[in-house]
């Protein structure tokens, strides 16, 4: 009996965990629409996205907010990897430092 309570709790963890974390990724799509923005796949700024990064930019890629006006969707995007890589060339400079551990006025008037 305990066997199989213990068998459904891990089947049922990993059926909800699967689409959840499915939520983090970026799409095949998302990279589509990344290559009409000239960031392809192969850019070590989005082959080194983490889970945040990866969430924020889906979640601003599917933005329905955005999706009458290209532009603003673009700009928005664009400006997000900005950031992303302003964050990574701070992290580069602070070994072993992460951007989101330091306080504001530690990261060098970059938010």
């Amino acid at each position: 009996m305990k066997h199989c309570m213990w068998l459904g709790m891990a089947a049922g963890l990993l059926g909800f965990s699967t689409p959840a974390l499915a939520r983090f990724y970026l799409t095949d799509s998302d990279f589509a629409y990344l290559a009409t923005l000239n960031f392809d796949k192969s850019k070590s700024i989005l082959y080194n996205l983490g889970p945040k990064e990866e969430a924020t930019l889906h979640a601003e890629i599917n933005d329905q907010k955005t999706e009458k006006s290209p532009s603003d969707r673009a700009k928005i995007v664009t400006d997000t990897l900005t950031e992303f890589l302003s964050h990574r060339r701070w992290e580069q400079m602070h070994p072993g430092q992460f951007w989101e551990d330091q306080p504001e006025g530690d990261r060098g008037g970059h938010n």
